[in-house]
């Protein structure tokens, strides 16, 4: 495996091998998990790469709004629960795909998507960046048209949603 530096940044297999190995290890991520109150809950997990790695607890029907991830590519697995991953096609259409534990999608650069729980049941997800998260870019769907709404950097204050 590949380890991540300031001038490198991991392949699309290494992060989702990361992904997995976080998935796997239940102890990295289980203290974590909270299902309480009307936002997601999310906490950064430490990993030898030095990537921003963080596991994600869904209450039904959280969700993150569409968004890309700047320059960094993105990997994520559900490991309870089912998540649906909502990305918009050049035609503009909204197309669904839901995930169960064990199936990685990996995210590229200027990929729109939104990932949410639409299952009564919580959902615990685990998310990694390479490189490290700096900036999202949120949007406005209307009409099959899509539209810039926000971007927010890491080191403002609406980065403590991430």
């Amino acid at each position: 495996m590949s380890i991540a530096t300031p001038f490198r940044t991991l392949t699309d297999t290494d992060l989702a091998d990361i992904v997995r190995r976080v998935a796997a290890d239940r102890a990295a991520w289980e203290p974590h998990v909270r299902h309480t109150g009307d936002e997601r809950h999310w906490a950064k997990i430490e990993v030898p790469e030095g990537i921003d790695v963080w596991v994600i607890s869904w209450q039904t029907f959280q969700s993150t709004d569409l968004h890309s991830h700047g320059d960094a590519t993105a990997a994520f697995a559900a490991v309870q629960g089912t998540i649906t991953e909502i990305q918009v096609d050049d035609d503009g259409r909204l197309l669904p795909r839901k995930f169960s534990p064990g199936i990685v999608q990996v995210v590229q650069p200027g990929v729109i998507h939104d990932v949410r729980n639409e299952i009564v049941e919580p959902a615990v997800t685990i998310h990694a960046y390479s490189p490290r998260l700096t900036e999202m870019h949120y949007y406005n769907w209307h009409d099959r048209t899509v539209t810039l709404d926000r971007i927010e950097r890491s080191d403002g204050t609406e980065a403590r949603e991430w």
